[in-house]
């Protein structure tokens, strides 16, 4: 945006230039510096104009070319941009400026590879051309080759030290590698060169919301605030950071003074439910998603958190829809999927789809094989499909991927006990009990293996462990008494099977057998 100063400045120059062609109306270089200035002021059909003029009255046109293929593109026009750099070409075949505009013209036309084709010939012509490396680089990422893309920002900021731009991009590539130090590092000189860029503050509060730097995030987003203080996306950061430090009401705030703002913002809308979500307001949540996906209808996140809401209030029915449409957004499967495709195999599992179940985790596991979670659920679902060998398979690879998985020794503990492999399964139990010692099930587990091998006084010694931790767990009551009939503790069994009763138990079944 021009500032007063700049507009008066051009507005001069125009006056100038202008005088010049009315002395000359027959002379080239003053249509061409006053459509230069016209295409700097936004006014893009006055510069066309006198670009055009400038063509008709000289015999060499090149600049004058190259200037109205830069206005038509900064209309939008690309194909009659790309078609004046390449008469600028023809007229002067060393124009290092007209090729790399080209370039940029093809990136805008996802024509990457003749973007770097035309950038290479702009560096082979000019070596210092610090825009042809810029173009080159936004060719290779828009390519996913991120790395060649940095060394082409690096490049280009090495030429022109104080190049804004550049380092917002390169932190934007090293954001996309994950790298959140370095981007930091670009987003922090851009600021040093443009310390009023309120829109840097804002990426780089972002950048600290990967590294959960909540309060720099704050920090950033409220300098942008100020300087931009009716804009929505400082708002909507400065949310994310409340949120994930569980300020949920902030972020509440902060998203619906976002909106305020700026009604259409999709993130907002998207925050907001998240917001609301760990509130414990799901209705809220979902009428928040709903409302980012009416703005936004690709908005995948918003038909996964969506679906994550419904799945949560029982709307299994819902959720599978929200979960395949974000599926369906994704052109092909990437590792960002896998989510996606773990809550619907849950969704599945919980309507009794166990085969729709285990497809759903079996592709999550051909994209990331090496993410331990779909092995483990779809080991459960081979468990309540009894097909125990294949879920020994699955909980000993989820396992492997992730020995810290607590859960996965429990389960397989389990059918090593159901299946009789008794030592197996104590020491699966017990390895459950030392990563997780404060689960219940883990030592309800165990207490029902040592049972099953008539080891009696260790299955009460996990039983009351139970209730220690959980005095409301039934089933420890209940297995409990079994244990003490089998030790002919009448009263100590009479005991347990009041609480049993007492915490809603079944217990008929103690009175058909004989001890």
């Amino acid at each position: 945006m021009m500032t007063p100063t700049q507009k008066a400045h051009y507005e001069e120059a125009v006056k100038h230039y202008s005088r010049a062609v009315e002395i000359r109306p027959n002379f080239a270089l003053p249509y061409i510096y006053r459509g230069d200035i016209y295409r700097k002021m936004g006014e893009f059909d006055l510069a066309i104009n006198d670009y055009t003029e400038a063509i008709f009255w000289t015999r060499q046109p090149a600049s004058a070319y190259h200037g109205r293929g830069i206005a038509h593109g900064a209309k939008g026009d690309i194909d009659k941009a790309i078609e004046d750099f390449t008469k600028a070409i023809q007229h002067e075949p060393d124009y290092a400026e007209a090729y790399y505009h080209r370039g940029h013209a093809y990136v805008t036309k996802n024509e990457f590879d003749r973007a770097i084709e035309n950038c290479d010939k702009a560096i082979r012509l000019n070596p210092d051309a610090a825009d042809a490396y810029l173009v080159r680089g936004n060719a290779y990422s828009s390519k996913d080759e991120i790395d060649l893309a940095i060394l082409d920002y690096n490049k280009a900021i090495r030429l022109k030290p104080d190049y804004v731009e550049v380092y917002v991009l390169c932190g934007n590539a090293y954001s996309s590698k994950g790298k959140v130090d370095l981007t930091i590092a670009n987003y922090t000189k851009a600021l040093k060169v443009k310390p009023n860029y309120a829109e840097i503050y804002v990426l780089r509060g972002h950048a600290h919301l990967l590294k959960r730097d909540f309060d720099f995030a704050i920090a950033d987003c409220q300098k942008a605030m100020k300087l931009i203080p009716n804009a929505a996306d400082p708002y909507i950061t400065r949310a994310t950071a409340y949120s994930l430090k569980g300020d949920f009401d902030s972020a509440v705030a902060d998203c619906q003074k976002a909106i305020e703002y700026n009604p259409k913002a999709a993130d907002a809308y998207f925050i907001l439910g998240m917001a609301f979500d760990n509130k414990g307001e799901v209705d809220s949540a979902v009428e928040s998603y709903t409302q980012a996906i009416k703005l936004q209808p690709d908005y995948l996140n918003a038909y996964y958190e969506r679906g994550n809401a419904y799945s949560s209030k029982g709307k299994l029915d819902n959720a599978i829809a929200d979960y395949t449409k974000a599926i369906e957004l994704v052109p092909r499967p990437r590792p960002s999927c896998v989510p996606v495709y773990i809550s619907r195999g849950i969704a599945y599992s919980n309507k009794g789809k166990f085969d729709n179940a285990i497809t759903d985790y079996t592709v999550a596991i051909q994209i990331d094989p090496k993410c331990a979670v779909p092995y483990h659920n779809r080991g459960n679902v081979y468990l309540l499909k009894e097909d125990f060998d294949s879920a020994i398979t699955d909980y000993t690879m989820a396992i492997q991927l992730d020995p810290s998985d607590g859960a996965a020794y429990a389960s397989r503990g389990a059918i090593y006990g159901i299946i009789g492999k008794v030592s197996k399964a104590i020491s699966d139990c017990t390895k459950a009990i030392e990563l997780r010692p404060d689960e219940p099930i883990f030592y309800h587990n165990r207490g029902l293996t040592y049972f099953n091998n008539n080891e009696f006084g260790r299955a009460l010694e996990d039983y009351t462990k139970v209730l220690k931790l959980d005095p409301n767990y039934a089933p420890a009551y209940y297995n409990r008494a079994m244990a003490w009939l089998h030790e002919k503790k009448w009263d100590k069994a009479k005991a347990s099977l009041t609480c049993a009763i007492d915490k809603g138990a079944d217990v008929t079944v103690v009175f058909s057998k004989d001890y």
